[in-house]
């Protein structure tokens, strides 16, 4: 099934963004190389980027045009507040972009137009405002339709410890309150709710899906982050800001449903970037 469900993944995007990928912009050699993944929470909006764990050389991780160098150290540039710190943002082909972020040092010159993959663009660092972690923020844009990707869905594949999601807590909230669904004896009222899990600790969601008594009736998908009135939103059956998928700092929204009365099977489904799926099914009773 996890086969079947990569394959599927790869002729999407290939649809997508037929002939297109990027290469690492830092070695690395499994998922423990990062310390934020893209689309997780961070401070009140989502993580945009894909940061890496260790200091070292960042390349260009596919050939393109050099659209800015921002130097914050030099005085033409001291006064631009840039939370990406000293950064390298390329132009490449099908109207795609990449930012390179929180570098120590940049090594392209200023008078540079183009650069090849695989060519050094400097260290990463600690200069952006990231806490002091010493790590490149890499980003992958659509510019065309104004669309942040989560750049592992363009990467080659890497080696990934297993760790399967969790799904714990689930909660269904309305404007009555809200009431845990795995609560033996539970009863809820027919009506529409939103239904929330706990956050995964361990990296960010790919996608969740929801099913009430066997029929989907919402699929969240992680791998793209899209423009919305200036706010970035995740998109289901419509598109989901920060506030409304992580509401606080334990739960994680799903699903909107609408229980009708008897017994409900309710079936969630979380699945991470590279594969890993888990799925729990709850009954509870309508009143």
């Amino acid at each position: 099934m996890k086969h079947l469900k990569s394959i599927f993944l790869a002729l999407l995007l290939a649809a997508m963004y037929p002939a297109f990928s990027f290469n690492w912009p830092q070695l690395l050699f499994e998922s423990d190389n990062f310390f934020a993944f893209f689309g997780e929470p961070r401070g009140s909006t989502y993580t945009n980027s894909l940061q890496f764990m260790a200091q070292d050389a960042v390349t260009a991780a596919d050939s393109g045009t050099v659209l800015i160098s921002i130097r914050t150290d030099t005085a033409d540039m001291g006064w631009f507040p840039s939370t990406l710190g000293n950064a390298v943002i390329l132009s490449h082909r099908n109207d795609m972009m990449t930012v390179y972020g929180n570098l120590e040092t940049i090594h392209i010159d200023s008078d540079t137009s183009d650069v090849t993959e695989g060519n050094l663009i400097g260290e990463s660092g600690s200069s952006g405002w990231q806490d002091g972690f010493s790590s490149l923020e890499f980003q992958v844009i659509d510019t065309k339709v104004k669309t942040v990707i989560n750049p592992l869905v363009l990467m080659p594949s890497i080696e990934q410890k297993q760790k399967i999601p969790i799904i714990e807590n689930l909660q269904a909230s309305s404007d009555s309150g809200t009431w845990s669904v795995a609560t033996q004896g539970t009863k809820l009222s027919a009506g529409i709710y939103s239904l929330y899990i706990a956050q995964q600790p361990d990296g960010m969601t790919y996608k969740t899906t929801v099913a009430v008594n066997g029929a989907v009736t919402e699929t969240i998908s992680y791998n793209m982050l899209k423009q919305d009135k200036n706010r970035l939103c995740f998109s289901g059956k419509r598109n989901y800001t920060y506030n409304q998928i992580f509401p606080d700092k334990a739960r994680q929204f799903v699903a909107e449903v609408i229980l009708s009365k008897g017994k409900n099977t309710i079936s969630v489904t979380v699945e991470d970037i590279f594969g890993n799926e888990k799925t729990l099914s709850y009954t509870v009773e309508v009143i």
